[in-house]
């Protein structure tokens, strides 16, 4: 037996993806509790309890996932779909319930059900399915039209709610899909090019005015390369230009809380003690830790309720003032060692479904990792996507412990083939 081979050859099961998908869950519920121990409620109603519930429930779901032949996952990716586009529609126009101005939860007494968070995992799978069956191209317009309509509807009912953080998720997936469905790295770029524009022209500062010009100049060296017809290099070249000039536009469609979250991102000592409040604390909470933090339990940022959402924004805080750098360093390598277990499941079956799947599920997961670490060191405006693993939420965990069924499940029977 060749070394380093033992998990991959002798188990039908990765049990190191398995340690740390574990070690990740005993972190968030460790994490979660010290956040919120000081909380006056019965063990019941504690974050920490609730959260190893969803757990528990999460393994079940996850377990049963492993057994489910790839067959059958493509035939219920269709069904799927369309069930999480009737609870997005319903949550949206009748049952919604409105947290924090936003109507994005179902409340089915003993639990409050996120639709959206249903809706990553059904499109995950239906739009892995359309594309393993049917490669995009540019040079075929006609490829894009399907997977637009299927990308668009989940996308702008998600967008409405409003949460813009999750609506970018379904983007992610998307454009991760395309790539592995035929695209090359240049016509990603040409795909992203318009809303790049839309970024660097917003600002009338002339750095990014700059910038702006480097981009055409950049999409018309795209262009040049991928000779694309005169009429598709035509459709870029405007797309480009006008979504510059409608920049405005696209800022005013924004939500006024989002705007003010694009502004305190820039300047959070603009409002420090309104808009810009959480990413200060949030920073103060980190820069605290130092390098090996104050200890589980005794984050004076947490225990004083300075940071605001700990237990589930801003969880990454809490970590940072406990365990430090070397605690935060610790669970970015577990994050890495995971999301490359993930991956490597790729190397084990050449069905494009799979492949898919794989890729569409890690980049869920990094796409989660990379805002969130991001939004509470100030590199992004503050959003509401939670920590992988770590924040509390009982339909985000369930969406990661069956992503993670998926996963096995995929790993398992690409095996067994």
């Amino acid at each position: 037996m060749k070394s380093g081979r033992f998990l991959d050859q002798s188990l039908k099961f990765d049990w190191l993806f398995i340690v740390l998908a574990l070690a990740l869950m005993s972190c968030g519920v460790s994490l979660v509790y010290s956040a919120t121990v000081n909380e006056d409620v019965s063990l019941i109603d504690t974050f920490w309890f609730k959260q190893i519930f969803y757990f528990l429930f999460g393994m079940v779901l996850a377990g049963l996932l492993v057994f489910v032949r790839i067959d059958w996952l493509k035939r219920a990716a269709v069904p799927l779909y369309v069930v999480a586009l009737i609870l997005l529609c319903v949550v949206l126009f009748f049952a919604g319930d409105v947290v924090k101005g936003a109507g994005r939860w179902i409340d089915l007494g003993v639990f409050k059900l996120q639709p959206s968070e249903f809706a990553k995992i059904a499109y995950l799978l239906t739009i892995s399915y359309w594309l393993s069956r049917h490669p995009v191209s540019l040079y075929k317009v006609k490829t894009f039209v399907v997977p637009f309509f299927l990308f668009i509807v989940p996308f702008g009912l998600v967008l409405k709610q409003p949460d813009l953080s999750t609506a970018l998720v379904f983007i992610a997936v998307t454009m991760v899909g395309f790539f592995f469905a035929g695209l090359t790295l240049t016509d990603m770029f040409l795909l992203v090019s318009p809303l790049l524009s839309v970024l660097f022209s917003h600002s009338q500062e002339m750095f990014f005015e700059i910038l702006w010009g480097l981009l055409i100049c950049a999409v018309v060296f795209a262009l040049v390369r991928r000779r694309l017809p005169k009429i598709l290099t035509g459709i870029f070249l405007m797309a480009n230009i006008l979504a510059g000039y409608a920049s405005s536009m696209a800022w005013n469609m924004l939500e006024p809380h989002q705007q003010k979250r694009v502004n305190t991102f820039l300047d959070p000592m603009s409002d420090p003690l309104g808009d810009g409040y959480q990413v200060l604390q949030s920073l103060t909470a980190i820069g605290s830790g130092g390098l090996t933090g104050k200890g589980f339990g005794n984050g004076t940022q947490t225990n004083l309720a300075f940071l605001p959402e700990e237990h589930t924004d801003f969880i990454f805080s809490v970590l940072g003032e406990q365990f430090g750098f070397m605690g935060c360093a610790i669970v970015l390598v577990l994050y890495a060692l995971f999301l490359w277990r993930a991956t490597s499941i790729c190397k084990q079956s050449s069905d494009p479904f799979v492949t898919l799947m794989v890729m569409g599920a890690s980049t869920i997961f990094l796409f989660h990792i990379v805002v969130n670490i991001a939004m509470t060191i100030g590199l992004m405006p503050v959003t509401g996507l939670p920590l992988p693993f770590l924040s509390y939420g009982g339909s985000f965990a369930l969406t990661c412990m069956v992503l993670v069924g998926f996963l096995l499940c995929l790993r398992y029977q690409a095996r067994r083939r």
